[in-house]
């Protein structure tokens, strides 16, 4: 609550965004309109990369999209959240049909992919970002640092054959020290992933679907600030967006709160964003993609536990105990 009282009322007044509350009578709804259904195009995109790699389940893209936004809402209303959040999706998405190893697999899965296509989110867009606005020490870091991981990767690839035999040494090794009672599972799901990792469509998924989610949520956030009348670059927004959103990966308050505000801002103040236009902006971004989730999330977790919806799921005609 602390949080969202400085980000909400503190933050505005200290850049001076009651100055310019006149933006507010001049902003323009259709504007506003594009950036919640681009919010809401990110959203859908996230849980096709969930139906992607649950890729053997039964579940319907409804149960996925429902299950996706109640774990999303969780995530931003309680301490630790991503974590709940994970747990909450897991129940779900098993109780809907999907086997634990299913799950299991794809939510590991998921986690690597969508913060993995961040990074090179952010590395690609720190090419132009250097052309246009010219070499930082920070920018050539962050550069030099994605190049190599980018060679280890291509060098991994090459040799995944010779990687697999200490790979599977390492497993044996792990699975050895567990309760027996969670071998199988263990086994199981590193099987899974093994699978989702070898299959062509789902390496396309993984390069498609989060990256797409990314940037159609940098779109909203680009969309509300041209609402109150600033276009500003599509690469400086991006780049400001991508660092904000790996630094609220960082599991220090629920969905990143106070810190994608504190870091966004003072970054389109730096790429000549006026003060007011920058808060408002980012505040009403942040209403619709961290504060609107809640109330869904408690209407989509409401159907999920309604018989009839739950009967409406392929191969189930009683709710499972």
């Amino acid at each position: 609550m602390l949080i969202a009282v400085v980000d909400y009322f503190v933050l505005p007044t200290l850049a001076g965004a009651r100055q310019s509350l006149h933006l507010l009578g001049e902003v323009r709804p259709s504007w506003v309109a594009l950036g919640i259904l681009l919010e809401a195009a990110s959203l859908v995109c996230y849980s096709l990369f969930t139906r992607s790699v649950l890729r053997s389940s039964p579940l319907r893209f409804g149960w996925i999209l429902r299950s996706d936004l109640t774990g999303f809402g969780v995530s931003h209303v309680v301490p630790g959240g991503g974590a709940t959040a994970t747990a909450l999706r897991f129940r779900l998405l098993v109780s809907g049909g999907a086997s634990v190893d299913d799950v299991t697999a794809a939510i590991a899965a998921e986690g690597v992919g969508a913060s993995l296509s961040l990074a090179v989110l952010l590395w690609v867009t720190l090419i132009p970002a250097v052309l246009l606005f010219g070499p930082t020490a920070l920018y050539l870091i962050v550069l030099l640092v994605g190049a190599l991981i980018a060679l280890c990767a291509v060098v991994a690839i090459r040799e995944r054959s010779r990687l697999a035999r200490p790979a599977k040494r390492l497993l044996r090794f792990v699975l050895h020290r567990l309760p027996r009672r969670l071998q199988p599972h263990v086994q199981a799901t590193a099987d899974q992933l093994r699978d989702l990792l070898t299959d062509r469509d789902v390496r396309s998924a993984f390069a498609l679907w989060p990256t797409a989610s990314w940037l159609l949520d940098a779109a909203a956030l680009w969309v509300f600030l041209a609402a109150y009348g600033h276009v500003m670059d599509p690469i400086a927004l991006l780049l400001a967006y991508c660092i904000a959103s790996l630094l609220a990966v960082l599991p220090i308050t629920p969905g990143g709160l106070g810190i994608i505000e504190g870091v966004l801002i003072p970054w389109l103040l730096g790429f000549g964003v006026p003060a007011g236009v920058a808060v408002l902006g980012v505040v009403s971004w942040r209403l619709i993609q961290f504060w609107a989730p809640i109330p869904v999330a408690g209407l989509c977790y409401l159907s999920l536990r309604t018989p009839g919806w739950r009967n409406r799921v392929p191969g189930r005609t009683q709710p499972p105990r």
